[in-house]
């Protein structure tokens, strides 16, 4: 069980990680969103469609905010509770650094299990089925096809124009003129229709309508117009439909098992094997990198003597480190894409920081910088 002091650690940080997980969670999924817009605009998708096709992005969104949200918001936290005095009164009264960081590090936990979930799973199946939905609606030639007041060339000799389409799926005014056959050219106008879906594929049904064909022949004054009236008609999509089986899936949109083992009849797999690979090893390194950033955090702070014209340098380099560090981390992912002797030194550059930053908590460095009065003065500015 959690103690009161231990939970009010807790509780100081975790309200600040919600708070920047949400505000950088949103904005990149907004940036995500946007791309999608043509859907709604140029496919003719439903308002629900595009927020349920946005929010499967949010696995991959989430992935790279949380640890960026957890080293901002135990920045802000220790540096609220020693600008307060908090921590002050907290070691006088006998508690230790390890004490204080144990409830930084069960948050550092949590998020470490969260980044885990994404990247084993939730992100890679996010993505794949946000691939194959976007496949499917950009494939789906009979929904593209039918835009409300505008005529559609969906395919060459085809044209299509409905006036109207109502928010329950009723369309009006249809006009559908098909000229694929330049000697039989047929005309299909209704009053109203709808699309639906058959085990056959895709239909057009129209109500109150009529068929015009006519047949060219050599003299224009001779060609005959047939006229065909009728109550329903079934006109028949599935010739304009395209198929909807993705081909592949890239680095983000595989498992694990798939970035590490490709299967031997997956040419996307076999091709790109060292960069799948070197996807793989970042996915995993991921789970390191919370508690990099949470350490490198109370690294900076938590060892910092009272100083009342704040800890900005501290805050500073703080975010320099982690910043050099994490872009340190992505240069080594690209060039173990190429170079596969590099994989130990992805892990390694977490790790390394990781235990300078647990010697600084430790206090053993103290002893180093006894020897340099003014290498100390420096670090405890």
């Amino acid at each position: 069980m959690l103690n009161g002091l231990t939970r009010y650690i807790f509780w100081q940080s975790a309200g600040p990680f919600i708070m920047a997980a949400v505000v950088l969670t949103g904005i990149i999924w907004l940036t995500q969103a946007l791309k999608m817009l043509d859907l709604l605009i140029n496919q003719g998708q439903s308002l629900r469609t595009y927020f349920e096709l946005s929010m499967l992005a949010m696995p991959s969104a989430l992935n790279t905010v949380l640890p960026i949200a957890l080293f901002v918001a135990l920045l802000y936290t220790l540096n609220k509770l020693i600008a307060d005095s908090e921590l002050v009164v907290m070691f006088s009264a006998g508690v230790s650094r390890l004490r204080i960081s144990l409830p930084i590090l069960f948050l550092t936990a949590l998020t470490m299990l969260l980044v885990l979930a994404l990247n084993t799973y939730l992100m890679p199946a996010g993505m794949r089925e946000l691939k194959t939905r976007l496949f499917e609606i950009r494939g789906d030639l009979a929904t593209s096809m039918v835009r409300e007041g505008a005529f559609s060339n969906p395919v060459g000799g085809l044209t299509v124009y409905v006036r109207e389409r109502t928010p329950d799926g009723i369309i009006h005014g249809i006009l559908v003129h098909d000229s694929r056959n330049p000697s039989e050219p047929v005309t299909y106008m209704a009053e109203s229709g709808r699309l639906i879906r058959t085990p056959s594929g895709p239909r057009m049904l129209m109500f109150n309508g009529n068929i015009q064909q006519a047949k060219r022949t050599k003299k224009p004054a001779d060609n005959p117009v047939t006229l065909l009236y009728f109550d329903k008609y079934s006109y028949d999509l599935s010739q304009y439909a395209q198929a909807t089986t993705v081909a592949e899936y890239e680095s983000r949109e595989r498992y694990l098992p798939e970035l590490f083992n490709p299967a031997p009849d997956d040419a996307f797999g076999q091709a790109f094997k060292s960069r799948l690979r070197a996807e793989g090893h970042d996915r995993l390194v991921a789970i390191l990198y919370p508690l990099m950033f949470a350490l490198i955090a109370a690294a900076a702070l938590l060892p910092a003597p009272f100083n009342r014209r704040g800890y900005f340098t501290r805050v500073a380099f703080a975010v320099l480190a982690a910043l050099v560090v994490r872009v340190t981390g992505f240069a080594l992912i690209n060039s173990a894409a190429k170079a596969p002797a590099l994989i130990p030194l992805i892990y390694l550059l977490p790790l390394s920081v990781c235990a300078v930053c647990i010697v600084i908590l430790s206090g053993a460095h103290f002893r180093f910088l006894a020897r340099y009065p003014s290498l100390r003065e420096l670090v405890e500015d």
